[in-house]
């Protein structure tokens, strides 16, 4: 009896860390501190009204503005380089309001809704190629940055690869049956995040 009881504790011990094996375990990161977690339901089904990151046009750009241009950059420490295992001969930088030296970073979630932004204007390319931005440019530097872009959503894509699942519907007004996307997802807390970047950040070009 003993030994059947002490097996039925080695087993569910067992099991619980072969589950506990699945938790993800991100690389460090000084936001990470930050980065909640929190469920929200996605809202995007054929009859979901369009965001203000949908389109092109001045008040759009406002909208991706505030969550890629206007972050800008963030400076580490040096213990907080080498926690995430950079290069030591990295880019350093002084921070023009306290005087101390650190190291220039980017944060990757801005960087990716940069390239996504990008994707977006290059599909209104009749707007966006006389504007001077990242579109009005030679086409193979255009070329060169999209497809930069596109492998680096792809390989952050199929890293995260999202095992959520979504079931097919039928809504009124639209022929046939959709994918219904409004389902719960474990997200970040990007606000959060985007604070830190600001409070963090550094002016571009004080370089050393």
């Amino acid at each position: 009896m003993v030994l059947f009881f002490v097996s039925s504790l080695l087993l569910r011990a067992n099991i619980h860390c072969n589950a506990a094996s699945n938790i993800p375990s991100y690389p460090y990161s000084p936001a990470e501190e930050v980065a909640d977690f929190h469920t929200v339901r996605y809202n995007i089904t054929p009859t979901t009204k369009e965001t203000e990151f949908i389109g092109f046009g001045p008040e759009v750009d406002k909208a991706w503005e505030h969550v890629t241009y206007d972050v800008g950059d963030q400076m580490i420490t040096r213990d907080e380089l080498d926690n995430l295992g950079l290069d030591p001969s990295s880019l350093t930088i002084k921070d023009p309001k306290t005087g101390q030296k650190g190291y220039r970073v980017g944060i990757q979630v801005f960087h990716q809704l940069h390239c996504l932004n990008l994707l977006r204007q290059a599909t209104y390319s009749d707007y966006y190629s006389h504007t001077g931005g990242d579109i009005d440019v030679e086409p193979m530097d255009l070329r060169g940055h999209l497809d930069h872009c596109i492998e680096f959503l792809r390989t952050n894509l199929m890293c995260q690869s999202d095992t959520g699942v979504f079931a097919f519907k039928y809504y009124d007004g639209f022929e046939g049956h959709w994918p219904d996307f409004s389902t719960p997802h474990t997200c970040r807390n990007f606000s959060a995040i985007r604070d830190w970047a600001f409070e963090h950040a550094v002016v571009f070009g004080d370089e050393e």
